[in-house]
């Protein structure tokens, strides 16, 4: 298999050498700082709650793998011991059926 051949885009190089920081914060709005807190909390609880959603979603998750499994079982060991049985007759008609050697081991 041959690796393909690929481009990557060029970016053109940026000068933040002159960019004024103070005069940029100067131009923002100024938020309260209660308002802050309170944006930052409510982000906070909202990762939170999205944390325990995918965790009781992969809970609800967990328990069906369980049951297919659990329903799947048995024909999965009925099949493996079907199969197991075929294996052994096979082998022992094998066995049976050799020739013998001129040369028999004592």
């Amino acid at each position: 298999m041959k690796i393909p051949n690929v481009k990557f885009p060029t970016f053109p190089s940026l000068d933040l050498t002159k960019i004024d920081a103070q005069k940029v914060l100067s131009q923002l709005p100024r938020i309260p700082t209660d308002r802050a807190k309170e944006m930052a909390k409510d982000a906070a609880y909202t990762t939170v709650g999205f944390g325990v959603l995918a965790f009781q979603k992969t809970q609800v998750r967990r328990q069906e793998v369980i049951a297919e499994v659990r329903a799947k079982l048995p024909a999965v060991a009925e099949e493996a011991v079907t199969q197991a049985t075929a294996a052994i007759t096979n082998l022992r008609r094998l066995v049976s059926n050799r020739k013998p050697t001129t040369e028999q081991h004592s």
